[in-house]
């Protein structure tokens, strides 16, 4: 009789886990590893490769505070990330810190759970295990939510237009743009938060969030721009023959649009803010959609890990030299040689700023000189309160 195969033996679920100290890898590890296969990272760079060429991990482990990149940035980048199986993977960070901003800031880059050193070794395996399932389970919903994505123009709950539709026409633009020597922009955006906000109120809550931000959204652009909801609590903006300022005020707009009141209904009220990244076909790097799409969403990344609720206009990796970066508050003078040098694209980050400080300017031109720009001069404080970061 010949001899029987043994049975294989199940896969276990893969689980990363990114921290620069061998010891906590270790001890992670030692607590891990008889129900996981456990791959390791030294830093948020190698953590962030290790999981883009990796598609069988199913839970990230990750530390804060890390060289080359911290857990916010790594965190926020895997939440901006194209690929869903990158971005709606389940991380757990593990932490020192003890006070809440830390908790709250990972919270806010989109980490899904939070453990304080020194570990606790039957909640880490527990929450481990949980997650683990629940990415299985998301990775079967997203297959079909992409399924059925592909077969229509439409995103059934915020009734903008699809991921499909919006790559498309955003081709269509963006050749369009090259042909003809026009600007083309760019714009993502995510609302802040988002998980913290389904965890507080529900999932029917926070798809209501998303369909209040959607119609803000619509209202907010201009008709021949194309507006879609790519991805979870994600959208775009595809903003033909707009350059880099026009594009930053549309940026602004959608901003204020969005935080200037609460989410409401039903006797709820949510405080709702939105991080967004901007590219300009011509003004940045890259010579595709996609490569256009990768740098938004990269500025995304970048506005969300500052604490949201602004543009990121500069990734790191982009950072001009000393000798070329821009005072981080430029005064009016300032402003006025660098737009007089043809160097007004630094003053991007600092419009709403400079406008605050020529409104009072203008508001005493307007008394002295009777130039009739009250109405303007109104707007623009409407536009540009005060208070706004």
């Amino acid at each position: 009789m010949p001899p029987t195969e043994p049975e294989s033996t199940p896969k276990r679920p893969r689980v990363l886990v990114i921290d620069d100290s061998r010891v906590i890898r270790k001890a992670v590890s030692n607590i891990l590893n008889n129900d996981f296969d456990l791959k390791e990272a030294e830093d948020g760079e190698a953590g962030w490769q290790a999981l883009a060429d990796d598609n069988t991990v199913e839970v990230v482990i990750s530390d804060i505070e890390m060289p080359k990149l911290d857990g916010y940035q790594l965190i926020c980048r895997i939440r901006a990330a194209e690929e869903n199986r990158v971005r709606e993977v389940p991380i757990i960070v593990i932490t020192g810190a003890q006070d809440e901003q830390t908790r709250e800031r990972a919270y806010a880059c989109g980490a899904t759970d939070f453990i304080t050193k020194p570990l606790d070794s039957i909640q880490l395996l527990a929450r481990a295990r949980a997650h683990s399932r629940l990415d299985q389970t998301t990775r079967k919903l997203a297959e079909t939510e992409t399924a059925l994505e592909e077969q229509t123009a439409v995103d059934p709950l915020t009734q903008l237009n699809s991921r499909r539709y919006f790559l498309q026409r955003a081709t269509q633009d963006h050749a369009y743009g090259k042909r003809h020597d026009e600007a083309v922009s760019i714009v993502r955006l995510a609302v802040d938060d988002f998980a913290g906000i389904g965890a507080k109120h529900g999932a029917t809550v926070a798809d209501q969030v998303l369909i209040w931000v959607a119609k803000l959204i619509q209202k907010t652009c201009r008709t021949e721009d194309t507006a879609a909801h790519i991805a979870p609590a994600q959208f775009a903006v595809i903003a033909p023959a707009s350059d880099r300022v026009h594009a930053a005020v549309l940026c602004e707009r959608l901003r204020t649009a969005v935080a200037a009141q609460p989410f409401a209904q039903d006797g709820i009220s949510i405080p709702v803010t939105i991080s967004l990244g901007l590219a300009t076909l011509g003004r940045d790097p890259g010579d595709t959609i996609e490569e256009m799409l990768k740098l938004a969403d990269q500025r995304l990344t970048l506005a969300k890990a500052d604490g949201g609720n602004r543009l990121g206009v500069i990734y790191q990796d982009e950072m001009p030299e000393p000798e070329e970066a821009v005072m981080e508050e430029p005064d009016i003078e300032t402003a006025l040689r660098l737009i007089q040098n043809g160097d007004g694209g630094k003053l991007i980050p600092y419009l709403p700023g400079l406008m605050n400080r020529l409104a009072p300017l203008l508001t005493l031109c307007d008394k002295n000189l009777e130039l009739g720009l009250g109405i303007a001069i109104e707007a623009l404080r409407e536009q540009f309160p005060e208070d706004k970061k």
